[in-house]
């Protein structure tokens, strides 16, 4: 790397945690890319959300020094290039194959590098954290897709086998990914107990192509919990099996994780279908779903939000993420609302029963949660529910927030976040209805 490609990395982050990490993580990089047009064109937020990415994650520099092309990209970035590149990877055709091992790879590769792009761009504040979540959301779906396709290809007589869906819950479902996300699915097929063994062969090698190791490591881990009767149940349930049980025997909380359903890869037709009927009689209103939710979410505070004096639980705690998704979920489940959207984010979610400017402010601060999830994972490194407030990763994360951030300011904001969230969530669950938001 040249001397002055080096020291404006090092100016971007000068004078904040982030710059010895990164001084201990470039000598690779700067040794094979260091001459390259594009490490020589960075600048601005381009070069600035590089080297956010390089101090916080150091592996991503010898990654990135054996992939000259997407250096290029980075350097070329701007505005809209990241949904610019979703509807690409939406449209794309599967590359083609016959070696399993490199498709497996390709995979791995595929994600690695788009979100090391999608990093950079956040990392720089070159794009709104809407878009990178809805990217990475997209990015997901496409593995999905690519791998339920090689599942098949290896498993199945061309043209054979049960019509078969997959089906992205929670965050997949409402385009709300973040960095180091699970893939929470759930697999459908049309058909009885003839089909049942060749749908269940080919759930089990779709999970294995995203989540086995490689030498280009996972795609995905994926969780298949949310399926009707949970680790209990089958791990493929025919079409028909799963209307009747959404629509006899699911609890309140199974309903609550069906608002946020979509089919994402397969017969997403058939299986959306299915979907979009068993939610509509779900949000035909149950007479108070608001005490089932109370006591479902003391439980998840109980048992989720730990017990450390230090951990600052931004998802699972009182005031956090979930009681937000909570507050969605229920308004549907309220009957407040006619249809439910068919990109079931929590924001559709709740606009969809409600609005006014108490539902504003609440979805300003749950972006505001999003977003330092999002942060914290990418500092962890993997997907995380708290921040330790004495942990070393905390000022990294305060920085990526907000640069010049101080770690007792984040937590003082995380706090009065909190205490606005759960306030809200009093507010409704005290009513007994989500229209207490629009007083």
């Amino acid at each position: 790397m040249t001397a002055s490609v080096a020291s404006r990395l090092a100016e971007a982050v000068a004078g904040t945690v982030l710059a010895e990490p990164l001084a201990l993580a470039v000598a690779e990089f700067g040794e094979l890319r260091g001459g390259d047009a594009a490490a020589v064109r960075l600048q601005g937020a381009n070069l600035r959300g590089l080297a956010r990415v390089l101090a916080t994650r150091p592996e991503i520099a010898g990654f990135l020094s054996h992939r000259p092309a997407l250096l290029e990209r980075i350097a070329a970035a701007g505005p809209g290039c990241l949904a610019a590149r979703a509807r690409e990877l939406e449209s794309e055709a599967t590359p083609a194959t016959s070696d399993l091992e490199t498709s497996l790879d390709a995979l791995r590769i595929l994600r690695r590098e788009e979100t090391c792009l999608a990093a950079s761009l956040d990392l720089g504040g070159l794009v709104p954290f809407e878009e990178v979540s809805e990217f990475l959301s997209v990015l997901a779906e496409t593995i999905a897709r690519r791998a339920l396709g090689l599942a098949r290809s290896t498993l199945l007589d061309a043209g054979r086998g049960p019509s078969f869906a997959v089906i992205g819950m929670g965050k997949l479902a409402g385009r709300e990914f973040t960095y180091h996300s699970d893939l929470d699915l759930i697999f459908l097929f049309q058909g009885g107990t003839e089909t049942i063994d060749s749908a269940s062969k080919l759930a089990q090698r779709l999970i294995a192509y995203l989540g086995t190791m490689t030498g280009a490591g996972i795609a995905y881990a994926v969780d298949t919990r949310l399926r009707p009767s949970g680790q209990q149940g089958a791990l493929v349930t025919s079409f028909a099996a799963f209307e009747h049980y959404q629509s006899e025997t699911a609890q309140t909380w199974e309903h609550l994780a069906l608002l946020r359903a979509r089919a994402i890869a397969g017969a997403e037709s058939q299986a959306q279908e299915v979907l979009d009927r068993v939610r509509a009689r779900a949000m035909e209103g149950v007479a108070d779903p608001w005490k089932d939710l109370r006591d479902l979410r003391q439980r998840v505070v109980a048992e989720r939000a730990g017990t450390s004096p230090t951990e600052v639980s931004f998802k699972t705690g009182a005031g956090g993420l979930m009681d937000v998704d909570f507050l969605a979920g229920g308004a549907l489940l309220e009957g407040r609302s006619a249809s439910p959207p068919a990109l079931p984010s929590v924001a559709a979610m709740l606009r969809a029963a409600v609005r006014g400017p108490r539902v504003d402010a609440l979805l300003r601060d749950h972006r505001f949660l999003r977003v330092i999830e999002a942060h914290a994972r990418w500092v962890a490194g993997r997907s995380v529910e708290s921040l330790d407030a004495e942990g070393d990763g905390l000022a990294a994360v305060a920085e990526l927030v907000e640069p010049g951030l101080a770690p007792t300011a984040l937590l003082d904001r995380i706090a009065a976040t909190r205490s606005r969230v759960r306030a809200a969530y009093t507010a409704v669950v005290e009513a007994h209805t989500i229209a207490a938001l629009a007083a």
